[in-house]
């Protein structure tokens, strides 16, 4: 009996294909000790912001809002206690969680992917995005398709806030290290900016009281857009901005110095 003839080895091995890519970072940043960590953002916070916000939506009578990546709630909740019904998604499992443990008959949550809403077009009278909730993706057309997919959801006329980091003033006062208690743990944070990718990198290590790590380090990235590059994508868009602010108080928008870059434009 002849030997069975032996079979070619495949040019790459079934190890190397099961292998799988690391989750992107926004998959497993956002989990319980979030929250924990940003303990100051809290729901005080969120409605010494809600009249500005509220202001420049200029909503009419039995608004619905959409608020995109709602984290655990607090401004869909500052939003529902001055009498707007809301509707709020984020892709984290543990901070919507968080959101509906403290329940609102105004608000409705959903798990979602910002870039693609499951909701019908021309459907909302306005729409938030607070706290540096963008340029999460790696490419601008990612990034684009966030802001083309809140467009597409609000009615003509129709307003947006987006609050994010003013670049050039987070630049000049980037802290690179930093150390905070928060109850037991020690968190450590790293910051640097990636020139060529034009990304803002922050990385967190915890430690319990013993100094021994946690959990793996997580690590935070955001694309760092200038408020010209700002404009340029909603423009493309067809978002119009109306007006700027430098912070969520209201204050007059600087470029080279203003902390925040608020932004409020219409669905053209």
């Amino acid at each position: 009996m002849t030997d069975r003839p032996q079979q070619k080895k495949s040019a790459t091995s079934p190890k190397r294909q099961n292998k799988r890519s690391p989750a992107p970072w926004y998959e497993t940043a956002f989990a319980q000790d979030y929250v924990e960590r940003y303990q100051h953002r809290s729901d005080d916070a969120a409605s010494a912001e809600a009249p500005l916000i509220l202001k420049s939506l200029e909503l009419p009578p039995r608004a619905l809002v959409l608020d995109v990546c709602c984290g655990a709630g607090r401004h869909s909740r500052a939003l529902a206690a001055a009498g707007v019904s809301v509707l709020s998604f984020d892709l984290s499992l543990d901070l919507l969680k968080c959101a509906r443990a403290q329940a609102h008959r105004s608000i409705a949550y959903l798990r979602a992917d910002m870039r693609r809403i499951p909701i019908r077009s021309a459907c909302m009278d306005g729409a938030i995005s607070i706290f540096t909730s963008f340029g999460y993706f790696e490419s601008d057309s990612e990034n684009l398709q966030v802001l083309k997919e809140v467009a597409r959801v609000l009615k003509p006329g129709a307003r947006f806030v987006l609050d994010y980091f003013n670049l050039q003033p987070t630049l000049d006062k980037l802290v690179p290290k930093s150390e905070k208690q928060v109850g037991a743990l020690l968190i450590k944070e790293r910051r640097r900016f990636d020139i060529a990718r034009r990304r803002l990198i922050k990385t967190i290590h915890t430690l319990d009281s013993n100094g021994n790590t946690c959990a793996a380090a997580l690590t935070e990235s955001l694309r760092a857009y200038s408020p010209l590059e700002l404009s340029a994508l909603f423009r493309r868009a067809g978002l119009k901005i109306v007006t700027r602010f430098g912070d969520l108080q209201g204050s007059v928008f600087n470029s080279r110095s203003s902390p925040r870059c608020v932004v409020v434009a219409t669905r053209v």
